[in-house]
């Protein structure tokens, strides 16, 4: 009787091909991703650019009524921690915003920026909640709520260059 290791290995080599597009090319950094996909430009848009080698995530801005800030002319200290409480306040408001009768309430700070290289760091910490429905009644009183969300202290960082927006977990 023959052994069956050699269709095993076989499997395992073609499993190996079929995913290495998956497991990342020699070379790149590890500390964040790389290659093509949406940055924020200048004026807040989507700029379809490549990223630049900025750890996190493009951040993907939520469906709601705030706006992301505009990104300041000129990044200092100062205005990186602005900005950057800005937009984490903002997409704080949108994630926890579910519609008209939504009351969202956010607190958010900067706790430190510092420049690492060509990119500002920025971390910011944001607690929130919001009760959604209550609809008024002629008098003024309002029902009970019908929905209530919770954005428990969370702290992210930001990445922030010249072409793009990056954000990531903070550490607890």
């Amino acid at each position: 009787m023959r052994p069956r290791t050699p269709p095993l290995l076989a499997c395992g080599v073609a499993l190996l091909l079929v995913t290495a597009g998956c497991l990342g090319a020699p070379g790149g950094r590890s500390d964040g991703p790389t290659g093509t996909a949406s940055s924020v430009g200048p004026d807040g848009s989507e700029t379809g650019v490549a990223d630049t080698e900025l750890p996190g995530d493009p951040v993907d801005w939520p469906d709601g009524p705030k706006e992301r800030p505009d990104r300041p002319e000129t990044l200092n200290e100062s205005s990186v921690g602005s900005f950057a409480r800005a937009y984490e306040y903002r997409y704080v408001y949108n994630s926890l915003w579910y519609d008209e009768t939504s009351d969202v309430s956010a607190e958010c700070e900067s706790d430190a920026v510092e420049r690492r290289g060509d990119a500002w760091r920025a971390v910011v910490t944001c607690t929130a909640y919001s009760n959604t429905g209550g609809e008024s009644t002629a008098d003024g009183t309002a029902t009970s709520t019908v929905l209530h969300a919770d954005w428990f202290t969370q702290t992210y960082v930001y990445w922030i260059d010249e072409e793009s927006v990056h954000r990531e977990r903070g550490e607890e």
